[in-house]
């Protein structure tokens, strides 16, 4: 089925990234490779995302900040959280880095990400 080919696609590359980016430095920690992950993201965690996400735009790659901290949502701080209230959690989220992930990426783009990213670690 289309979407059984879209997950074998999708851990291939993460098995990709996880090779390009093993031992890199600046890399706090990476998505990696799990039996039975389904990879819908493949995260990185590194020291200055900002520099990073701005430098990956000027070369059209688009990786994307995901999952806002639900504590430090206006909601949840009405109920009483702060900041510092989760600081691992928060801490993830300043290092935590979405990059492409999608089954129709070509292996040119795939290369062309990988080795953008490796530039600027």
């Amino acid at each position: 089925t289309k979407a059984a080919e879209g997950l074998a696609k999708r851990r291939t590359i993460a098995k990709q990234y996880d090779k390009a980016f093993q031992g890199q430095p600046n890399l706090k920690g990476a998505s990696g490779v799990i039996e039975g992950h389904a990879y819908h993201l493949y995260i990185l965690e590194i020291e200055n995302r900002k520099k990073v996400y701005d430098f990956l735009r000027t070369k059209g790659i688009f990786s994307q900040i995901h999952y806002f901290p639900v504590h430090l949502m206006p909601y949840y701080q009405s109920l009483g959280w702060k900041k510092g209230d989760l600081p691992h959690t928060e801490n993830y989220y300043q290092h935590c880095i979405s990059i492409p992930m999608y089954p129709s990426i070509s292996e040119e783009e795939l290369n062309y990400t990988i080795e953008q990213i490796k530039s600027i670690l």
